[in-house]
């Protein structure tokens, strides 16, 4: 068994616990500073139960270009990982962000003081580079997700972001855009394109999301008893590579039975992607046509959770239609002020006079 001990050393903090261990393969000395007794003891029996199974590794000598280069084909060629394009693209404008503000030489130099700096560095940026707080916590994310990814590939032995270290900003978070009635009724007033319709139905009464809608296949379409699937397939992944299937709503049926009177190819919107681009477009020009405050395409999806919560539908069953598996994120994220259950509540109490 290769030998590990532990030693003290005073610091500017007080007693530091030093534990030192001689690597099996290379015959390096290895070290590893710790605060607490407790924690350097259990590092060490750790250590020692990898030696004895033969279990340890030696972390990767690796550049710091390297390992994002490794790490982001890792992340879109692995077999073992299914990440979404705009995820890997987050890793990768988060790392070469740190990369340029703090210099590190190798993963293992990512700890939680550097972090504290890059984000130093982010919020006295110039105004034109100056990122929001919650793009700086998204990097943090990022970064602490992707330093997991290392930990998982053996080319560093623990990810020092993890834990009580408080990394990210605090921020308030937005209450979500909730239309009323009136102002979805002003929005298809003025959209008069059969398409644009189709897609405004199925956010607002299915509560699809614009890429559900856009890569919508006929053959997942039933009208013979009024449902709809949302089938994750190669072209277009659903959220958390899901499927889930939605009744489907007489109104929503009758713009889809027109639509199919001019069916060109297995799509529902025949150019998905340039289609799905489009939306970009003509939903905001739509909005400011029927003169309503700020909204996207994403802002119907919530308001069908919060006014089908505020008639009094279960929660489980406002999370089928929308194909939410967390209640934590429906509540916090798809779920606005519900007035009739506030009123209803407060009616509830006893009259004092």
């Amino acid at each position: 068994m290769s030998s590990v001990w532990v030693t003290k050393r005073p610091g500017k903090r007080g007693m530091r616990y030093l534990v030192r261990w001689i690597e099996p393969t290379t015959g390096k000395n290895r070290s590893k500073t710790f605060r607490r007794r407790e924690d350097a003891r259990d590092f060490k029996a750790k250590l020692n139960r990898d030696f004895e199974y033969n279990e340890y590794f030696a972390p990767v000598k690796i550049s710091y270009a390297e390992w994002v280069k490794r790490h982001l084909e890792n992340m879109a060629n692995s077999p073992d990982v299914d990440v979404a394009p705009k995820t890997i693209a987050g890793h990768k404008e988060a790392l070469e962000a740190l990369g340029e503000a703090c210099k590190p030489r190798s993963p293992r130099d990512i700890n939680p003081k550097m972090i504290r700096n890059f984000k130093r560095i982010l919020l006295e940026s110039g105004l034109e580079n100056k990122l929001s707080p919650n793009t700086i916590n998204k990097y943090i994310r990022a970064i602490r997700s992707a330093l997991s990814y290392a930990v998982r590939d053996e080319i560093i032995l623990e990810n020092k972001l993890i834990g009580r270290h408080r990394l990210l900003l605090r921020t308030e978070r937005k209450a979500p855009r909730i239309l009323e009635v009136g102002e979805i009724v002003a929005l298809m007033n003025v959209i008069t394109d059969l398409r644009h319709r189709a897609v405004v139905s199925l956010a607002y009464y299915h509560g699809l999301r614009r890429g559900e809608i856009c890569y919508l296949r006929w053959q997942d379409i039933h009208f013979e008893d009024n449902r709809l699937e949302v089938v994750s397939r190669e072209e277009f992944r659903t959220k958390k590579r899901k499927n889930h299937t939605v009744a489907l709503r007489q109104e929503t049926a009758e713009l889809l039975s027109r639509l199919a009177q001019d069916r060109v190819n297995e799509y529902v919107f025949t150019k998905t992607q340039a289609f799905y681009d489009a939306c970009k477009k003509w939903f905001p020009k739509a909005v400011a046509l029927a003169r309503l405050d700020h909204c996207t395409l994403h802002d119907l999806r919530r308001t069908c959770n919060t006014q089908m919560l505020d008639a009094g539908v279960p929660r489980e069953a406002a999370m089928q239609v929308l194909g939410h598996t967390s209640v934590q994120v429906n509540q916090d994220y798809y779920t606005g002020y519900q007035i009739e259950q506030q009123r209803i509540a407060i009616n509830s109490l006893p009259s004092i006079g």
